[in-house]
């Protein structure tokens, strides 16, 4: 049989995996080649804004990313498993950065029932809590100015793309963060719903985009429905569909929707079902309930996409790869199958790969993370080297 070096990569199951990396030491030039794609297009006649009515759904492809992993030289006849190893250094392994772009609402009506003063501590107290601490955040609000207009007819929220706080990471980004809340009061207008939520949607796909090794989401926040017939689309299922859309996307944007009254309920509820993070939250109580939808916001976001590791002796044969579960109840754990892509996940769960022939990241399926998530004392481990089960 031949010998092996292997390393133990390990982390809790809500903020790293375990990973157990089976490498050997010669060299190969077997490099997969690996092409970007393009993010998401529309379908026939139509818009992901929502701008123009489309006759098909749009198509994509692509997802980003580079590199990929192989192995150095043949593992020969051994079977390899956690107990083989010959030589283990503990590492602990990486999770994507969650990145969220907020777009809050500053409406008029937002002056009432000190819903603006309780919005704005909430989120300077979220930004300074030390929980936050890694994550990446963009700020812009709306209405963008105190003109009764849209920026353009169509709502498209192009002049909303590029956010008033650009991308930082906490917690050095919380003066800017802060300083542009204090900066700002509830003067809008009216509320434009449709151009804030295609401008968050946009902004966060060209995040995305430009760095997809980190997990990318849109927070919208308001206190009402939209307002007052000055954009195409009002309808909370129109203003649901654009959500769908790009939740449903190439690479997939979910949108998190707070309303902090009750009269935005069912244009936040719609925005987030179809939006891909089934219900939205509910800040109407006040500060309290504010800072719990931001925090619900960062542990949901986070904890299921990490990002491949390498090996010290090269990278590692993609289609060598077993994932295992084991319960924080304790026992052997169980082999997660793969799939190959989202779509084939099912109700058994599992993993799959962003790119299945030059993966840079590892993604539990729905069902498997919100039992992972739901376990604070789960494990993950990935076994490198060994071929997964597959359906």
């Amino acid at each position: 049989m031949a010998k092996t070096a292997s390393r133990l990569i390990w982390g809790s199951a809500s903020a790293a995996l375990m990973l157990i990396g089976a490498y050997a030491c010669g060299t190969s030039n077997d490099t997969p080649p690996f092409t970007p794609g393009h993010g998401a297009s529309a379908g026939s006649g139509g818009k992901l804004d929502g701008s123009a009515a489309g006759n098909t759904g749009g198509t994509s492809n692509g997802g980003g990313g580079s590199g990929g992993f192989f192995i150095d030289a043949p593992l020969g006849d051994q079977e390899l498993n956690s107990d083989s190893a010959c030589a283990a250094d503990e590492v602990k392994a990486e999770v994507l950065p969650l990145d969220l772009y907020l777009m809050v609402d500053r409406s008029a009506s937002m002056d009432n029932a000190g819903k603006w003063t309780n919005q704005s501590a909430a989120l300077k107290s979220f930004f300074a809590a030390p929980e936050s601490a890694g994550l990446w955040l963009a700020l812009r609000f709306f209405p963008l100015n105190d003109v009764w207009a849209p920026q353009d007819p169509q709502c498209s929220g192009n002049a909303y793309t590029t956010p008033l706080v650009d991308w930082g990471e906490l917690p050095g980004h919380e003066g800017a963060l802060s300083g542009a809340i204090d900066g700002t009061g509830p003067n809008g207008s009216f509320t434009p719903t449709q151009e804030a939520l295609n401008g968050v949607l946009k902004g966060a796909l060209q995040r995305q985009q430009a760095e997809p090794l980190h997990v990318v989401a849109a927070v919208i926040v308001s206190d009402g429905e939209p307002c007052c017939d000055d954009c195409p689309l009002e309808n909370a299922g129109q203003l649901a569909a654009i959500a769908g859309q790009y939740a449903n996307g190439t690479p997939p944007i979910k949108t998190f929707a707070i309303y902090v009254d009750v009269k935005a309920t069912d244009v936040m509820n719609q925005i987030a079902q179809q939006g891909g993070t089934t219900a939205p939250f509910d800040a109407t109580s006040g500060q309290a309930a504010f800072i719990a939808a931001l925090n619900a916001i960062r542990g949901s976001a986070l904890g299921c996409e990490y990002k491949v590791p390498e090996g010290d002796g090269g990278k590692v044969n993609p289609k060598l790869v077993q994932v295992k579960y084991t319960p924080g109840t304790g026992g052997d754990g169980t082999e997660l199958k793969q799939v190959d892509d989202k779509s084939k996940c099912g109700s058994e769960g599992g993993w799959y790969y962003d790119n299945n022939t030059s993966p840079t990241k590892i993604t539990l399926c729905d069902s498997t993370c919100a039992t992972v998530r739901n376990d604070d004392k789960a494990k993950i481990s990935i076994l490198l080297g060994c071929g997964s089960t597959q359906y």
